[in-house]
């Protein structure tokens, strides 16, 4: 059973009280395909559980229904599509689209019925029974508006007369499925109304019926810490967008920077000219009240846009090396700088030159 959308949850819903499903497909929505509506309040049916316990199997008479040749709806068409036997709505793509047919003592599909992709056409009626095989395509944008409507009228309760060898699966004969039903009884409701490449389902692999745990602890960010000069300090420890100007930012160790007019959506950036070696980027001075902000062993995020420019393609867009890294610096016991890895690209990032990308990810500011 494969069941999906709005449509198909109103579906399953109407099936369940009105008799069991033996074989249901629906793809798509009640907006592209199909939609089922009441005229009047929809009541529940007289004996919701008769049909659910019967036992329905498909009609050997429609053995080769696969295989049947569609030929149009006759104009006399009263409601009954005889069992082995194809019509096909197709006239409701061209001359006739948009007409209301009204079938007064109900739809009752023993064959196939089927609404192919471009069928307009709306149907009153009391009820609609499926033995056979009832199937209806849409391929067009959804809008909103459904191509095919099955208006469910009356109050009164309707008895449903199955088919063939079926005919046993009532006692008496017939069953009271109450007003406004809609019926499958060994017949299959195939409705696609989206493409076949369009993951429209999801496929239910087990169901637990034990408690459901319920946690009693959730994770929380932790509580920013106060810096020696009293004041609490941010979640983001730095957040700059250069439209003060430098703030701290530098290039490396003889390279130059300047801030420049222009980024990715129009604003100012930190650029770094002058640059022969890898290592001379960009540089940012921790400020004590910053470092005192920083919590140990703590994730921080880092997001940045870049763009590596230059008179000749770089590396890291022709090898994929020398790529931007994020790193930290600081002094050892021995008074000498140590760098320490933090973030690197990720690996597959489009970097092309001249172009801003985007440099991001998690990294934990360890104690040293």
């Amino acid at each position: 059973m494969k069941l999906n959308g709005a449509l198909a949850g109103a579906l399953l819903s109407f099936l369940a009280d009105a008799g069991r499903v033996d074989a249901v497909r629906v793809r798509g929505t009640k907006t592209s395909a199909m939609d089922i509506s009441s005229v009047g309040d929809l009541l529940e049916p007289m004996e919701p559980r008769q049909l659910q316990t019967a036992d329905f199997g498909q009609l050997t008479c429609n053995a080769a229904l696969a295989d049947a040749v569609c030929t149009p709806l006759p104009a006399d068409f009263a409601g009954v599509v005889p069992c082995g036997v194809c019509y096909s709505m197709s006239d409701f793509g061209g001359a006739r689209a948009g007409e209301t047919l009204t079938m007064a003592s109900g739809l009752n599909v023993i064959g196939r019925l089927d609404f192919p992709d471009g069928s307009k056409v709306t149907i009153e009626t009391p009820s609609v029974f499926v033995q056979g095989i009832l199937s209806m395509s849409s391929t067009r944008a959804v809008t909103g508006e459904p191509d095919v409507r099955i208006r469910m009228t009356g109050d009164t309760n309707v008895n449903f007369t199955p088919e063939g060898e079926n005919a046993g699966a009532c006692s008496g004969g017939a069953c009271n499925v109450g007003p406004k039903a809609f019926v499958v009884a060994g017949g299959q409701l195939d409705i696609n109304g989206m493409p076949d490449s369009c993951p429209t389902w999801s496929h239910i692999l087990s169901i637990g019926h034990a408690a459901q745990p319920v946690p009693a602890d959730f994770p929380s960010p932790p509580d920013p810490p106060t810096s020696s000069s009293g004041a609490l300090c941010s979640a983001s420890v730095v957040n700059e967008d250069f439209e003060g100007g430098l703030n701290q930012w530098y290039g490396n160790l003889g390279a130059y920077e300047s801030i420049q007019e222009g980024s990715h959506d129009g604003s100012r950036y930190l650029s770094i000219t002058e640059r022969t070696a890898n290592f001379q980027g960009p540089l940012f001075e921790l400020s004590n009240e910053i470092k005192e902000c920083i919590l140990p062993d703590t994730a921080y995020f880092f997001n940045a846009k870049i763009r590596l420019s230059g008179s000749t393609p770089s590396l890291c867009e022709t090898a994929g090396t020398d790529c931007p890294i994020l790193k930290f610096g600081h002094m050892d016991s021995t008074n000498q700088v140590k760098w320490r890895e933090l973030l690197v690209l990720k690996p597959g990032t489009a970097v092309t030159g001249g172009e801003w990308f985007e440099f991001k990810g998690v990294f934990n500011m360890h104690t040293y």
